[in-house]
């Protein structure tokens, strides 16, 4: 009779070793199958914003040809401004955002032409040492950043006061060559010495009474190019920051420029005047660095479907098969 009873128990602790182990597979399997349901939920998410920005992006090149068209420049002239509605109006490239809603997701597009940015490869010393004064560079590390850039441009291998060649940067933890050429991105610049990604990226600059201004990070990024002109720049692409940094204008004065440029773009000095009364004491300190609708096929698009981001630069140009050509493509999603 004890027999059975313990025949009866070992049998019960063995059938509870088994639910136990059967209740932690299903809860396992449980758990990877909710897993594997968030993984494809999430690629599916991100392959709808990617296209959403990848759409975005072929929005902004067909107005970008647009804006290069002969004809459409004829026919937005003629036009009366009421009888053209918004959202057919020329793209103001100035790095403003326009949107557009996809089917489950939102595209954000925003278009920087290349000539409101100073050239990398043709910007002077003087012009260098004024913009790092700007971004709060004093100093050694003022002239460390601006000798070195001059270094890593010009192709001989004098070392300038505060510059870098090769015997700097190939002591580095890893070393490589000074460049001795011209940039060919302005990424490059993060190679340089005394160029920090604070500097590169955004770093907020202080007015006048020391506060730190209301538009945000300054980025050198943002005011240099290797397909601008030179040391001048389009009022008409110039970015906020450019306007604040380059010319040296006041906040104020800068939002009246870029609330002005949504109607249509400056024609000359006098049309600048006439409708931005209030730049008038600083003409004499910017008018050599000015220019006026500048025909610079080369523009930044930067598209994003919410959170995942994209960029390149376009060169609009009637001589390839499809009107445009990227000379340049970030893509964070990859």
């Amino acid at each position: 009779m004890n027999s059975v009873k313990n025949s009866r128990g070992v049998a019960l602790v063995m059938v509870l070793w088994v639910v136990t182990i059967l209740s932690v597979v299903v809860l396992e399997f449980c758990y990877a199958m909710r897993t594997e349901v968030n993984i494809t939920r999430n690629y599916q998410e991100e392959l709808r914003l990617y296209a959403a920005a990848r759409g975005s992006s072929q929005r902004a090149i067909a107005e970008l040809i647009l804006k290069h068209d002969p004809r459409m420049q004829q026919l937005r002239k003629t036009a009366k401004e009421e009888e053209i509605p918004p959202e057919n109006r020329e793209w103001v490239t100035d790095g403003r955002e326009y949107r557009f809603p996809f089917e489950g997701a939102e595209g954000a597009v925003r278009v920087l032409g290349e000539a409101g940015k100073l050239n990398i490869n043709r910007v002077s010393d003087a012009t260098l040492r004024k913009i790092m004064n700007t971004l709060g560079l004093e100093g050694e590390a003022r002239d460390i950043a601006v000798d070195s850039i001059l270094d890593w441009r010009d192709p001989d291998d004098f070392i300038r006061v505060n510059g870098a060649e090769n015997e700097y940067y190939q002591s580095l933890k890893e070393p490589y060559d000074c460049k001795n050429g011209n940039f060919d991105s302005v990424e490059e610049l993060l190679l340089v010495r005394g160029i920090t990604p604070e500097l590169f990226y955004g770093k907020k600059i202080k007015g006048k009474e020391g506060e730190a201004g209301e538009e945000g990070a300054v980025a050198l990024r943002d005011l240099f190019s290797i397909y601008a002109a030179g040391e001048q720049i389009d009022i008409n692409s110039a970015s906020l920051p450019a306007l604040r940094v380059i010319l040296g204008l006041p906040l104020e004065v800068c939002r009246l420029i870029l609330k002005a440029r949504e109607e249509r773009g400056f024609q000359n000095f006098q049309d600048l005047v006439q409708r931005v009364p209030e730049i008038a004491p600083f003409l004499t300190g910017i008018q050599r660095l000015v220019l006026f609708g500048v025909v610079n096929p080369y523009y930044t698009v930067e598209a994003r479907g919410k959170s995942k981001e994209g960029g390149m630069v376009v060169k609009v140009d009637f001589r390839e098969k499809d009107g445009y050509k990227i000379v340049q493509w970030l893509d964070s999603f990859l």
